[in-house]
């Protein structure tokens, strides 16, 4: 993860900056489209019950849904640094307990095909802004499902159960799993109920964005 950031650093330097949200020159996300953004203040998702609380900061929409984009298919892992500080801003002014951060994981193949794990990747951020513990690597997802996006909500259900396990000694028993888009958190529900099953007791979603306001 360091020469992953000393690439990026070195990258900085060589090539300006552009605007993940706008392609402006001049920062990964700029003021112009910060001011865009817009608080989720919809309600949480009805399926997870497995959570005990859940918190999306952003609507996925405009420059925010660009600018993840740009991060997960275009593979520019700088643009996780603004994006992890609007979580870690969101984190401060809604504070969660929390004994430490888990990314939802990826499978080892969509692991090889991306190069990395966004959500790890704004975990990182986070941990970084707010001294936060982060754990990665315990919780897997032990199989491949079809990407979520393609079905509806029942079929989001079912795709995920069973998928995740930790693997590790004994999880904290406060825990906020980070990703970056949650929609009807069938995801981190399926993550939670791998969580309770080996001793975690409070488990919350902490998602930079979600594409609808109202329940589901």
């Amino acid at each position: 993860m360091w020469f992953a950031r000393f690439i990026d650093d070195l990258l900085s330097l060589l090539l300006p900056d552009r605007c993940a949200g706008c392609g402006r020159p001049g920062a990964l996300l700029c003021e112009a489209c910060r001011r865009r953004l817009v608080a989720y203040d919809g309600h949480p998702p009805r399926v997870a019950d497995q959570l005990t609380d859940v918190r999306i900061a952003y609507v996925f929409e405009g420059p925010l849904r660009h600018a993840l984009h740009q991060l997960k298919y275009y593979r520019r892992r700088r643009v996780a640094r603004p994006l992890g500080a609007l979580m870690a801003a969101h984190l401060r002014v809604h504070p969660l307990p929390c004994d430490a951060l888990i990314p939802v994981p990826l499978h080892q193949e969509r692991l090889m095909e991306r190069g990395f794990n966004q959500a790890e990747l704004l975990a990182r951020e986070v941990a970084a802004a707010t001294g936060l513990p982060l754990i990665a690597g315990p919780l897997v997802r032990i199989r491949a499902t079809r990407q979520q996006a393609l079905l509806d909500t029942s079929g989001r259900i079912e795709n995920v159960a069973d998928a995740f396990r930790w693997v590790g000694s004994a999880p904290p028993r406060r825990i906020v799993l980070v990703d970056d888009v949650l929609t009807t958190g069938a995801t981190s529900n399926a993550c939670a109920a791998a969580l309770r099953a080996v001793g975690a007791r409070e488990v919350y979603a902490l998602a930079l964005a979600r594409s609808r306001r109202g329940a589901l």
